[in-house]
């Protein structure tokens, strides 16, 4: 067994110190000289693998855009999830999944306005299309809320 390995369960939880002890240390393991290598890749398979690939499953079809973080770190979390999962996601569930996270106004105004279509345009397409949507949302915020203050600085008062 290698040195390293020796060191292993001071670094790991309860669960997989006992499952270390009882595979790797025990002497009536079934496999007797580990690497170090062996153990982490082991223990990577049998602890955080699974656990992981089913986390980002789940993070993948609840993800939801936040307004204050904007579409392309939603878009990009996304991505994140789905090159987590077990089986990467095909485009159309991708796409899908983008357009089910995205506020409906702005989902409609892709689809209805700018004419976008998942049968036909791509998921980048449809970024690219909601990244002006956001821009120019802001843009109108702000001029607005100038518009606004505008106004409230030359209002006469009635006498």
């Amino acid at each position: 067994m290698d040195q390293e390995c020796i060191f292993v369960h001071e670094f790991i939880d309860e669960e997989a110190q006992n499952w270390f002890h009882r595979h790797v240390l025990h002497t009536n393991r079934d496999k007797q000289d580990w690497t170090f290598k062996e153990v982490l890749i082991r223990l990577y398979n049998h602890f955080v693998n699974a656990a992981t690939m089913q986390e980002a499953q789940e993070a993948f079809q609840t993800a939801v855009y936040d307004a204050q973080t904007g579409i392309q770190t939603f878009y990009e979390e996304l991505i994140g999830h789905a090159q987590n999962m077990a089986m990467y996601p095909d485009e159309f569930t991708i796409q899908e999944t983008f357009l089910d996270g995205i506020p409906a106004e702005m989902r409609r105004v892709l689809i209805r306005d700018d004419n976008l279509s998942p049968e036909v345009n791509t998921v980048t397409e449809f970024l690219v299309y909601a990244i002006r949507y956001e821009q120019s949302a802001h843009t109108a915020t702000h001029y607005d809320q100038r518009s606004s203050r505008h106004a409230q600085e030359h209002r006469q008062p009635v006498k």
